[in-house]
């Protein structure tokens, strides 16, 4: 009989994550990000926007890319230097909502009346400085040790930009969800640009 004393079901992770957007420009300081202590806490509302429901799940991707260093007397890769890093943050949102629509496009607020909003894209000259967005993902990581509860894992993308192709689309038959991607930029050479908060259990 096989030995599976190794196998820990507990660590498989089934479940969808709440996305947050800081409601601010991006602070090099990080005095907004919430505490290590508060992982089990939903960030404050005052701060951090919730972007509700959302459909096909929310995903945070890294691509690196490993450059190899070769020589002309060996076949083989004598090892590599990483030389790109592509980190997104990627979601569907299901709330069709201006505020929803703002962010994924970068879209400010226009003139507003009795019966009706404006939303704008940014133009003009300062169109190419679109102001950098903080990303926090609250889902599930593995549970305890025995199973009776599962703990919280926490990704925060400390400095975005909305990017990729989205779009608004109407179907008949079809729920209508706006596609929202973030692109994670350099903070400083002792600032992650991510950071994944696990909650530790007994």
């Amino acid at each position: 009989m096989a030995d599976i004393s190794g196998l820990q079901p507990g660590n498989l992770v089934m479940g969808p994550a709440r996305l947050y957007i800081y409601r601010f420009a991006f602070d090099p300081t990080l005095s907004y990000e919430p505490a290590l202590t508060d992982i089990n806490l939903a960030p404050a509302a005052s701060a951090w926007y919730d972007t509700g429901i959302t459909l096909g799940g929310t995903n945070v991707n890294i691509a690196p890319t490993w450059t190899p260093l070769t020589g002309d007397q060996l076949v083989d890769k004598l090892g590599a230097r990483l030389t790109d890093r592509d980190i997104k943050a990627t979601a569907n949102f299901a709330e069709m909502t201006r505020t929803n629509l703002a962010y994924a496009w970068n879209m400010t607020a226009g003139p507003t009346g009795a019966n009706y909003a404006v939303s704008d894209l940014n133009a003009g000259q300062t169109a190419n400085r679109a102001p950098y967005r903080t990303l926090l993902v609250d889902g599930l990581g593995p549970d305890v040790t025995d199973g009776s509860r599962s703990l919280k894992r926490r990704a925060i993308l400390r400095k975005a930009l909305p990017s990729g192709d989205t779009a608004l689309n109407w179907e008949k038959a079809n729920q209508q969800a706006l596609k929202a991607e973030f692109q994670a930029f350099f903070v400083s050479e002792s600032i992650s640009p991510i950071r994944v908060i696990d909650e530790v259990g007994p």
